[in-house]
């Protein structure tokens, strides 16, 4: 510990690219200290890979997105990145081509503790995000893409959450995970908000959302697509691994004014496997199926025809009963029930805007 006659250095900024000393993020990695800042200019950085164990650091892309692209395996094993660090923040940063020897690797193995991705983009990994067992981390991931994990002859997952204290995803875009579960999380506290989470045509993912632990779970305003050739006629998993240790407020799990588009011949939304009580309400659900599995209640849930939908829309049909149609629903555990955003393609959020009463679905249908 640093004595008042032994400050410590101040925060430095690291520049990275071309055009710079260090040429590659690998070389900042090894310099940086904790509480610095690493800006890499845009561009590919080809097959290089590094450990960042600094705390307090925010890596960043400046001009652009920069590009950590794999090519072959990657000799560390595990990841293109592998973070060891506390309240580390990752922006504009692209990751792809991630593989190692066993089939597990990714673009970033989380091995810290607090977390957060601001504009990332991982596509064609094995795994975009692996974390481990980290109990006392919160991950937060915003605005950010998740396309085409994939490995070969076993499934992957679009992203990966092992047990953390909360994970946090708003406006973010996953499509294209190979028979895998899109989103997957043990977290004890989930808040999965205004996200577009999709099959492809003739895509082949398993769940949509698996939260296999049960958690404190908040599933609000996301965009919600399975299609036809879906590995797994449920849309929303709870408990199917198993709640031991789970308080009951660690029980409960709320599905609210979501658009599911459902292109299979049959579906659920949410299938609950917990003892915890499930509130599935104010959901507008195009296609057949059924809004609830196991325990729990459904209100004022709005069910379409497939067929009733337009083309690439998410909106609720003009004349439909969801337009208007939300009841208002009371704070939960202290958060807020009622949608204040919508996702915004390709990726963000903005302002959910009312053209009347609140309507059911995940997005206001226009006037």
């Amino acid at each position: 510990m640093a004595t008042a006659d032994q400050q410590l250095p101040p925060p430095q900024t690291w520049r990275v690219g071309p055009e710079h000393a260090l040429k590659y993020p690998s070389n900042a990695a090894k310099k940086a200290r904790s509480g610095d800042i690493i800006e890499i200019d845009s561009g590919t950085y080809q097959n290089d890979y590094a450990t960042w164990s600094q705390n307090d650091i925010t890596i960043r892309g400046i001009g652009g997105m920069a590009h950590l692209k794999s090519n072959g395996l990657i000799p560390n094993r595990k990841a293109i990145w592998i973070l060891k660090g506390n309240n580390i923040v990752i922006e504009n940063i692209e990751f792809s081509g991630a593989a190692v020897k066993d089939g597990n690797g990714a673009g970033i193995r989380h091995a810290g503790g607090n977390l957060s991705l601001r504009n990332t983009f991982f596509h064609d990994n094995e795994f975009s995000i692996l974390s481990g067992n980290l109990p006392d981390s919160n991950i937060e991931v915003i605005s950010s893409r998740f396309w085409f994990q994939k490995r070969k002859n076993r499934f992957s997952h679009g992203i990966y959450i092992g047990k953390a204290r909360r994970f946090t995803l708003i406006g973010s875009h996953f499509k294209g995970t190979d028979e895998g579960h899109q989103v997957k999380s043990r977290a004890l506290e989930n808040h999965i908000l205004y996200n577009r989470i999709e099959d492809v045509p003739d895509g082949n993912s398993s769940r949509l959302i698996d939260l296999p632990n049960c958690g404190l779970s908040f599933i609000i305003g996301n965009d919600l697509h399975q299609a036809a050739t879906t590995e797994n006629s449920t849309a929303i998993g709870y408990g199917h691994e198993g709640c031991q240790n789970r308080t009951g407020a660690q029980m409960k799990l709320y599905v609210i004014n979501n658009t599911f588009v459902n292109e299979a011949k049959s579906g659920t939304l949410v299938d609950n496997r917990a003892d915890g009580d499930a509130l599935v309400s104010n959901n507008l659900f195009f296609g057949k199926g059924k809004l609830l599995v196991g325990d729990g209640e459904e209100t004022n849930n709005i069910n379409a025809k497939l067929a009733d939908r337009g083309q690439h829309s998410w909106n609720a049909s003009p004349g439909s009963a969801a337009i208007d149609g939300a009841v208002k629903l009371p704070r939960a555990e202290g958060v807020s029930l009622i949608p204040a955003l919508e996702f915004d393609p390709p990726f963000g959020t903005r302002k959910r805007q009312q053209y009347g009463e609140l309507d059911v679905g995940s997005r206001e249908a226009p006037p």
